[in-house]
């Protein structure tokens, strides 16, 4: 029985046991779908809830990792079109992604990309992940940290791979099995809808936005439209009010511009087409305001304003725009605090008027070509309302004037009656005085001179005299001080003259630093020989000149009454030839006129004629005074000295020709001349004689070295003669060192450049300032003959001598003794080491066919 019992027993205990397994089973199958659905559910209600994608995308990961381990986890977008991956999601224990779009062959290779193009779910255990590798389907290198378990499935939307979720574990206590691959799958469906349909709300909502942003706008440029519509009219109802101040005029415009358009700093410029230009007629400026040079009145230049003008168009330039066309070198550089500026032409009837201009010193404020096409379309009405104001308001101006003028013209023609009188007198002053100096006028001067001859014709015993002055420093005063301080300086002088003469005489003005002075009812010379000596001593005394004192000096030239003169030009040229005499013996004294003057002066217009003559038909010649080695007497060149002979006056001496013609500049050609002249005649001994070694020196005026041409016109001659420039030398005294330093300077080293050597004659005779020798590229010092001269007799002499060669040595300098007249003075500068000698113990200065005789003896 008990046996019966067992079997039956057993069977039940079994089938116990495996219900028992089945429940546990199902009750975890169960615990799964529940999970799922639950899952689902929540995935489900995100596509409601959730108004963004990013916070969509993080409750997606919280929802699997309630499923399953999914602490590795990341969600990409792939597009198809551009080729591209999005990391729309990315949580990893190890790598950090940068949530942005990348080109699809920046994770070629990678099981991402492997699931793009198949398609397909992966579970990539360490061992599949081998085998990928090993089919080339896979190359994960370089991608990512290594992990235990990938697991991917591709988010597919109508039958495209739109992107992949992925799970993976670094761990091998996290596995995943086919079921989190199937639950993955399973959710990838529903997130796909749910991101549809985000996705799709998302497009919706931006296309809504869009729309009312349109709206919006269209709403603003219909406000805007109206507001432009009732400021232009704003603007024509201010052009109509007559009694509105022009001024007020213009800031209420601003006022309506500022309505449209930032316009903190604004001003118009009006532009003058007849004058050229601008005067700004209106101005607000935060950065300017108290710089009122900024906007004064201006000639054209090359500022903005300017370019809008020319252009006729609208410029708009932000900060690197305007420094463009600086660099371009079309504008001057923009202040450092403009950051934009936009500028318009006010243009009516095809005639530009002037511009508007807006600028900007804050970056936030930065006009663009919606408010230039603004204040354009303004622009247009301004210049209209402008010119119909301006018109307006020159009509009443004129009215008012008119009406004004009628008013005051009864008291103006009373007035204008008296001022004619009063004019009158003045023009009849202005005619006959100096406008400077209030003194009469050479016209008056002139008058009254003949009126003395004409008395002294009729009264033989009324004896007069006329002073003419210059003053002997005047030039150097207005060089220094300048022609306002000159000015001063006559006026002081003026005064002064006409309190040291008597009331019966007159003292004028007749032109630049010269006085004259009429001095009537002389009962002796001696009273005009006191008036010129208190004149003098006057003159000599400083005057104070704005703080400074000036020493003038005045050289006066004294002329009696005598029946010989029946003119007053005739009595002021002799009274000036006169007051040249006392020039020429020093200045600062009064000489008396003689009939011997008049006949100097005569010869020495006429010597001036005929120097003048000689220089165009070339009569001046050179005489060659060779110049020897003093160790030997070997002759080393030639100081080729100017000779006239004249066709009028036969042979002219230098000491009756060079004076005059240094004082009128003439001799300048001469020496040009003399140059040529010597060049071709060195050239010419040269080619029939062979003697190459020879040199010839010119002497040339000081006003040579002034001249910048000098160094061409002394090439020039060289280069038509043919002569080498070392064959060359130049004699110049002190006295063109001590004007002009720059240029004598540059004019030197040009001509030791080219090849010409540079004497300095008659050293130790004028300034003698060592300075002189260190600062001017000099190569021989020629000793004066005043110190040669019967030197074995002069021991001071000696020692100056001995100082000069030994200086000259120690400068790297030659020497040449001139005017040796014995064998004592040419053996004592031999025996003190002077290198070279001239004078005529050795040869006198003869002309060049004679020199030729004896040259191949001596050379």
């Amino acid at each position: 029985m008990r046996s019966m019992m067992k079997k039956l027993t057993d069977p039940l205990a079994n089938s116990s046991a495996d219900l028992a397994k089945e429940s546990t089973a199902l009750l975890n199958k169960y615990q799964k779908l529940e999970d799922r659905y639950t899952a689902l559910f929540i995935l489900n209600q995100l596509s409601v809830d959730c108004a963004n994608l990013s916070v969509f995308f993080e409750q997606v990961h919280q929802s699997i990792a309630a499923v399953m381990s999914a602490n590795n986890f990341y969600i990409v977008l792939y597009d198809q079109t551009l080729s591209t991956l999005e990391f729309v999601y990315h949580v990893d224990e190890k790598d950090v992604m940068e949530q942005r779009v990348f080109p699809l062959s920046d994770y070629k290779g990678s099981m991402t990309n492997y699931i793009i193009e198949t398609g397909k779910a992966l579970l990539a255990t360490p061992e599949v992940i081998t085998q990928l590798e090993q089919d080339n389907k896979i190359n994960t290198t370089g991608i990512g940290t290594a992990g235990i378990d990938w697991l991917g499935v591709p988010l597919i939307h109508d039958s495209f791979v739109i992107g992949v979720m992925v799970v993976q574990s670094y761990s091998a206590e996290t596995r995943y099995q086919d079921d989190e691959l199937d639950l993955l799958a399973f959710t990838a469906q529903h997130i796909v809808t749910a991101l549809t349909r985000l996705q799709d709300r998302e497009r919706l909502q931006s296309a809504v936005d869009a729309r009312t942003r349109e709206l919006m706008q269209q709403i603003r440029d219909r406000e805007k439209s109206d507001l432009l519509q009732e400021s232009l009219y704003r603007i024509s109802e201010l052009t109509n009010d007559p009694d509105l101040d022009i001024n007020t005029f213009y800031s209420m415009v601003h006022n309506i511009v500022g309505q449209l358009i930032n316009a903190e700093n604004f001003y118009i410029a009006k532009y003058n087409s007849v004058d050229d230009d601008l005067f700004f007629a209106y101005f607000l400026d935060q950065k300017n305001s108290t710089k009122t040079d900024f906007f004064k009145p201006r000639k054209l230049s090359n500022r903005f304003t300017e370019l809008v003008l020319r252009s006729r168009e609208t410029v708009l330039l932000d900060r690197q725009g305007m420094l463009d066309l600086h660099l371009q070198g079309k504008t001057i550089k923009p202040g450092d605090e403009v950051v934009s500026w936009l500028g318009v032409p006010l243009i009516e009837s095809g005639e530009v008027l002037g511009a508007m201009v807006l600028q900007s010193y804050q970056q936030s404020v930065v006009f663009t070509e919606q408010d230039a096409e603004l204040l354009r379309f303004v622009s247009r009405h301004v210049a209209s309302a402008m010119q119909r104001r301006e018109i307006s308001d020159y009509k009443r101006k004129a009215h008012e004037l008119l009406e004004h003028q009628v008013k005051l013209r009864t008291v103006a023609l009373e007035e204008e009656i008296k001022q004619r009188k009063e004019a009158e007198e003045k023009l009849k002053h202005a005619a006959s005085h100096d406008i400077l100096t209030g003194l009469p006028n050479r016209a008056v001067f002139i008058d009254l001179l003949n009126h003395a001859i004409a008395c002294n014709i009729r009264r033989p015993e009324s004896k007069f005299a006329v002073l003419f002055l210059d003053l002997d420093r005047f030039k150097i005063v207005n060089d220094s001080l300048g022609h306002h301080a000159g000015d001063k300086l006559l006026k002081a002088i003026a005064v002064s003259l006409s309190d040291i003469i008597r009331d019966t005489d007159t003292v004028a003005r007749i032109g630049g630093d010269e006085f004259v002075i009429l001095v009537e009812d002389l009962d002796s010379n001696d009273e005009a020989y006191d008036i010129a000596n208190r004149i003098t001593k006057l003159l000599a005394s400083p005057f104070c000149i704005e703080n400074q004192s000036v020493f003038i000096g005045t050289s006066i030239g004294l002329l009696f009454n005598n029946e010989r003169y029946d003119s007053a030009d005739h009595m002021l040229r002799d009274a000036d030839i006169a007051m040249y005499h006392a020039k020429d013996k020093g200045k600062g004294r009064y000489e008396i006129f003689d009939s011997s003057m008049h006949t100097i002066v005569q010869n020495a217009l006429s010597l001036e004629t005929d120097i003048r003559e000689a220089i165009d038909k070339k009569e001046f010649t050179p005489y060659f005074q060779p110049i020897v080695q003093m160790s030997d007497g070997k002759i080393i060149g030639f100081e080729a000295l100017a000779r006239w002979q004249s066709e009028k006056r036969g042979f002219v001496f230098p000491d009756d020709f060079i004076p005059l013609a240094e004082e009128t500049n003439l001799v300048m050609a001469i020496d040009l001349q003399i140059l040529e002249k010597s060049c071709r005649q060195l050239k010419l001994w040269q080619e029939s004689l062979g003697l190459e070694h020879l040199y010839v020196s010119c002497n040339f005026y000081c006003n040579h070295f002034f001249n910048l041409s000098l160094p061409e016109d002394i090439k020039a001659i060289i280069d038509k003669t043919g002569v080498q420039p070392h064959q060359v030398r130049v004699e110049l005294t002190e006295r063109a060192l001590l004007e002009n330093s720059d240029v004598v300077l540059d004019n030197m080293r040009a001509l030791k450049k080219m090849g010409v050597k540079i004497l300095l004659d008659d050293f130790g005779t004028g300034y003698s300032s060592l300075s002189y020798l260190h600062r001017f590229p000099m190569d021989v010092l020629k000793i004066d003959r005043s110190f040669i001269e019967n030197v074995y007799e002069r021991g001071n002499h000696q020692a100056i001598i001995k100082t000069i060669i030994d200086l000259a040595a120690n400068l790297n300098m030659a020497t040449v003794g001139e005017g040796i007249e014995n064998e004592a003075d040419a053996d004592l500068l031999r025996s003190m080491g002077c290198i070279y000698g001239q004078g005529y113990y050795y040869y006198k200065p003869l002309p060049g066919d004679e020199i030729e005789k004896f040259l191949l003896s001596k050379c």
